[in-house]
C-alpha cells in the first residue's frame, strides 16, 4: 500500500483537510469528525481498493483501512494541517 497515495485520495473523498474539524485513529480505523457530509465522495471511498469500508457512528466518520497501515495513512493526512486529538478526545 502506498500510503500517501491513499491519505491523499481519502483527503479528496472527504472534502478536503478544510473539512475536517478534527481527526483520530484507532487500531485499524481512521475516525473523523467533518464539517460538512455532503463533502463525501463516498463511491471514491468504496472504490478504494486500499479501503475496508466507511460508517458513522456517534458523530464520527469512520474509514477502515486495516492494522499496521492506519497509523502511517493518517500521518500523511495530519501532515498538510489536520488537527489532531486522541481518539477518547474525540
Amino acid at each position: 500500500m502506498d500510503h500517501q497515495s491513499v491519505a491523499q485520495q481519502v483527503l479528496a473523498d472527504v472534502g478536503g483537510v478544510d473539512n475536517i474539524q478534527v481527526g483520530a485513529h484507532c487500531a485499524t480505523r481512521l475516525r473523523l469528525v467533518l464539517k460538512d457530509k455532503e463533502k463525501i465522495n463516498q463511491q471514491g471511498l468504496d472504490n478504494n481498493e486500499n479501503l475496508k469500508g466507511t460508517f458513522e457512528n456517534s458523530g464520527q466518520y469512520q474509514i477502515i483501512v486495516g492494522p499496521g497501515d492506519v497509523n502511517e495513512v493518517y500521518k500523511h493526512m495530519a501532515a498538510p494541517g489536520m488537527k489532531e486529538v486522541s481518539k477518547d478526545e474525540l
